[in-house]
């Protein structure tokens, strides 16, 4: 009957308004403690991979709080968490601030997102543009706007977007084709026919570089030995280089259980001739001590930042290192100083490394799954690299005898490369010598394209970019001129990072910025 269906109807609508708030308690309740555990594991929300899933459950929790209108703090919730789950996870709350920080990071962004997200779609709604697939994924590829986002902003505005089902799907599509650009062209395989695995020595002692081989066999430029000191690119480090019997090697490579020793130049060796090889000393030592470095800013960026600080890749080459950690924001001024100093503190406290092999399992139990640094490294026994009372770590690399062979370290250039992973550049060793003496030779070059001293640089460089902002970007008729006689007594490479800092940009464009910014007002002032 109509009676029966209208009761029906008010049952429902009850039913729901009372049962759809609870779910949506227990729904930030049970999501608080879920990121309470992988906030505290090292997880970072992101716009792709694994990272997205810990995003979305946050949203959610925060979208139920603002559409019930809750005075309900996440931080608070996740706080009962760590404390209940204390007595069988003490790391919960052990790691609580960082966790905080996290929460806090992701929470503003959140916001901004939903107040560029309404903007942004009032704004293509007034224009009648149609909002279709290409667009979501423009929207979130471009901008890092959810389309679940888009959908609840176009719903005030009365209109409906349809979200396809593979859109996220076709999301990790289309990073997977932008970075097949950035893949390695993969070598053919050489056909050695059935040889012994080349025996690697080069774990035992970096500042080994002398040795004698036998000549297994050879396929035009590419020589396997029977045993070798000659380090193969790999784990993100470059190989060695040097001569065999006076030959100059150009490149190292493995090829399964073989290492390949590439010749400069055409020559033939004998089966099974004895060779004097050399590896060329300079290269070797420049690359252990940015691979070491790598291991020693890796744990000190943890002990600045936080417990969710892993390594998530590196490269090493001859004039600088690169290592990307798991961090949510880009690192301040002050976070990268503290950075540099707790690395060169650890350089200084000459600490012995010690690098041996394990058997995997009683590797994972004495240090725990944290020694896989920028991914699982296979085989049933790892190489274990120690700095003892500050990094562990499973890794096949060429490595420092002792913390303070790595001379100073120096961070370079750092940039935020995703929304989980920051990128910092480094140099140290001769690298580090060399990258002092072009830090005094930009920042000499700047004070005398300034006419002032070299601590005046930051000053006078933020003032030049204030009057610029006034009569370039923003036309306004103020006088040019410099008159802050402001002086800083830091370092060359502290003031050159510094004036890149007050100009917002990297310090290799400090020169040429400021050129650009006097040269514009110089012609304004013609006009």
């Amino acid at each position: 009957s109509k009676m029966g269906r209208q009761n029906l109807i008010k049952r429902v609508k009850e039913l729901r308004e009372n049962v759809l708030p609870l779910a949506a308690l227990y729904s930030i309740e049970e999501h608080a403690r879920s990121l309470l555990i992988l906030f505290a594991d090292g997880g970072l929300p992101s716009n792709v991979g694994d990272g997205y899933n810990l995003r979305v459950i946050l949203r959610r929790a925060l979208s139920f709080i603002d559409q019930y209108e809750w005075n309900i703090d996440m931080k608070e919730v996740m706080g009962w968490h760590a404390r209940s789950l204390r007595p069988i996870f003490p790391e919960f709350l052990e790691n609580i601030d960082d966790v905080h920080r996290i929460l806090e990071h992701e929470t503003d962004k959140y916001g901004a997102t939903k107040q560029k997200s309404h903007h942004l779609i009032s704004g293509l709604i007034q224009q009648n543009k149609k909002i279709d697939d290409k667009m979501l994924l423009t929207l979130y590829d471009s901008q890092g706007i959810s389309p679940e986002l888009i959908r609840e902003e176009a719903l005030k505005l009365d209109k409906k977007i349809n979200i396809p089902d593979n859109f996220y799907s076709r999301v990790s599509g289309l990073h997977a084709k932008k970075d097949d650009k950035f893949q390695t062209e993969k070598r053919d395989k050489i056909d050695f026919g059935h040889l012994p695995a080349t025996q690697a020595l080069y774990y035992d002692d970096y500042k080994k570089t002398e040795f004698t081989a036998t000549v297994l066999k050879q396929k035009n430029k590419f020589v396997v030995l029977d045993k070798t000191y000659f380090y193969p690119t790999s784990g993100g480090q470059l190989h060695d280089t040097g001569t065999i019997n006076g030959q100059k090697i150009a490149e190292v490579f493995k090829q399964g259980n073989l290492i390949v020793h590439v010749l400069g130049n055409d020559h033939t060796f004998s089966a099974r001739q004895n060779v004097e090889c050399r590896i060329d000393k300079e290269r070797r030592l420049q690359l252990a001590q940015h691979h070491t470095s790598a291991h020693i800013l890796n744990a000190a960026a943890r002990n600045v930042l936080g417990n969710h600080v892993n390594q998530a890749s590196a490269h090493k080459d001859i004039d600088k290192g690169r290592l990307d950690i798991t961090h949510y924001k880009s690192l301040t001024d002050e976070e990268i100083r503290s950075i540099e100093e707790e690395a060169n503190l650890i350089v200084k406290r000459n600490i012995d490394m010690k690098k041996r092999f394990v058997e995997r399992g009683k590797a994972e139990k004495e240090f725990g799954v944290g020694i896989y640094q920028g991914g699982v490294v296979p085989g049933k026994e790892l190489r274990i690299v120690e700095i003892p009372g500050v990094d562990v770590e499973a890794c096949g690399g060429t490595h420092l005898n002792n913390t303070s062979e790595a001379g100073e370290i120096k961070i370079i250039k750092t940039s935020k490369i995703s929304d989980s992973i920051v990128r910092i550049e480094y140099v140290s060793g001769k690298a580090a010598q060399q990258a002092g003496k072009h830090d005094q030779k930009i920042i000499d070059e700047i004070a005398q394209l300034l006419k002032v001293e070299k601590g005046m640089v930051p000053a006078r460089a933020e003032e030049i970019f204030e009057v610029w902002k006034q009569i370039v970007k923003k036309k306004r008729d103020v006088p040019i001129a410099f008159t802050s006689k402001e002086k800083e007594q830091l370092s060359d490479e502290d003031l050159l990072r510094r004036t890149a800092m007050v100009l917002k940009t990297q310090p290799e464009h400090v020169f040429k910025t400021l050129q650009r910014f006097l040269d514009e007002l110089q012609q304004t002032k013609k006009r």
